[in-house]
């Protein structure tokens, strides 16, 4: 079976947890507080089993029903039949999409059977957090359950101050040109003095207007996100496919494990950040988006953006992160350590970012 999969995948609609969605989709927190929530539990959602492409959805009932509803004459209830129609044409060709992008992306998933994603994720996720000044951490656990009533059952069942999720995410472009590697975190104060710190209520709240893990309740929320575009990338799928499987997907692997490495330590030195999260006055960066984003770093290995919405951004130039590599080695479940197969170059190229970006 494949999976429907957007082209356009915002972090925050790949969480599940309820509440205010117009508040920022970051936040940082402050050291004090961040040491009143110690120990945290940390949950780490990754619902693919492995690589993806995403592709570009097709939206006929949203454009439909508004052009059935603009037409002179045509009732309410027969410009929503129209739309309906449409809704089931974009069920058609979204499946067709879907299926396409599965059979384009399949040679490659085949270069990534031996690349443990979530083991990695998690070994790194750990190394980076422990990194944290006074961060304690009660567990650190994969789950392949990302749903509200999963988070829920997991967040009042625990026994720890704080609860901490991760949500991640690793795909392909549309065009085949780009991985992408997302980190969303938020952090949820549980035990009294965690909650007084963090000034909510000593009482977790359990109503249906105001659900535990409402977003308002989040005393921390991040985005991170990596990004390597191949060197040898064109406007040819095909071809950015090929591009990608030379060479035993050396390419891939490479920004796979360095896009690992990168938002795991991101999101470590941003639970540190002093800088504000974003400034106006000095974003002259222009992004993809259309924004302005300020430039936090830059090296020869990548560009690290802060983004209006305080998420960051990391650009690697992925052909000197390449050439600073060693041999890439296959990752299996057996592999002992993240360390072993990180690129010895992404690691400290990470490092020297992260410590930017902590400033």
């Amino acid at each position: 079976m494949f999976a429907i999969r957007s082209a356009v995948i915002p972090v925050l609609a790949s969480f599940v947890f309820a509440g205010c969605t117009h508040l920022p989709a970051t936040q940082p927190v402050k050291p004090e507080v961040l040491g009143a929530l110690q120990p945290v539990e940390v949950k780490v959602g990754i619902t693919q089993a492995e690589l993806y492409a995403a592709f570009v959805r097709s939206n006929a009932a949203a454009t439909g029903a508004a052009a059935c509803g603009a037409v002179p004459g045509l009732g309410i209830l027969l410009a929503a039949a129209c739309g309906g129609a449409m809704g089931a044409v974009d069920a058609s060709v979204n499946a067709t999409r879907a299926k396409a992008a599965e059979e384009s992306v399949r040679p490659l998933k085949d270069e990534l059977v031996d690349v443990n994603f979530d083991q990695l994720m998690r070994e790194s996720l750990t190394q980076s957090l422990q990194s944290v000044p006074n961060m304690q951490l009660a567990d650190v656990a994969v789950t392949k359950t990302v749903t509200t009533e999963a988070y829920e059952k997991t967040f009042k069942g625990s026994t720890s101050n704080a609860v901490m999720f991760i949500n991640l995410d690793y795909h392909l472009s549309p065009d085949f040109s780009t991985l992408e590697v997302s980190a969303r975190g938020l952090i949820y104060p549980r035990g009294a003095t965690a909650r007084k710190a963090a000034k909510l209520p000593t009482a977790l709240s359990a109503t249906p207007s105001e659900p535990a893990l409402a977003l308002q309740n989040a005393t921390y929320r991040s985005n991170i996100i990596y990004r390597a575009k191949h060197p040898a990338s064109g406007d040819d799928a095909t071809k950015n496919i090929a591009a990608w499987k030379a060479d035993n997907a050396r390419l891939l692997k490479v920004a796979l494990l360095d896009g690992i490495a990168q938002s795991t330590a991101l999101l470590a030195s941003d639970l540190q950040s002093k800088h504000p999260i974003y400034a106006a006055a000095t974003a002259n960066v222009d992004t993809p988006l259309g924004l302005k984003a300020n430039l936090v770093s830059q090296r020869n290995t990548g560009k690290l953006l802060r983004y209006p919405d305080g998420s960051l951004y990391f650009d690697a130039a992925l052909a000197n992160v390449a050439a600073a590599a060693p041999a890439v080695v296959a990752t299996s479940p057996a592999t002992p350590s993240a360390d072993a197969a990180a690129p010895a170059a992404a690691v400290s190229a990470v490092q020297a970012v992260a410590d930017t970006a902590a400033k």
